[in-house]
């Protein structure tokens, strides 16, 4: 079964130094290649800053653009990954094991279109 895996971005993105982020994020890289290898993960990628974002709104045949994320909220998606796994619980124990100091990966089922 397909499960997508929300990765949230941790304070450690911010409070972290040069030198444990890139710690981090090697074991994070270290994290995505074993399970691609192994083919776990379906596909993902690392989300740009919020800022980046651009949301289209659509009410009844109109469209408006606005220049932030679909959400205002504290936390902030960073990545994601589409995982195939046997069930919810391979989900839950492929996101306990993401090697993150803090933050949250929330666990999403997929039903394909």
């Amino acid at each position: 079964m397909k499960y997508v895996l929300l990765l949230t971005r941790g304070a450690w993105q911010d409070e972290a130094s040069d030198d444990d982020k890139a710690a981090i994020f090697g074991q994070i890289g270290e994290w995505f290649a074993k399970y691609y290898a192994d083919g776990t993960i379906v596909e993902a990628y690392k989300l740009r800053e919020p800022h980046t974002a651009t949301t289209v709104v659509l009410d009844r045949g109109s469209s408006t653009l606005i220049d932030r994320p679909l959400l205002e909220a504290k936390e902030a998606v960073g990545g994601y990954a589409v995982v195939n796994v046997p069930d919810l619980d391979a989900a839950l124990e492929l996101a306990r094991s993401f090697p993150m100091p803090d933050g949250k990966v929330e666990v999403r089922p997929v039903d394909e279109m």
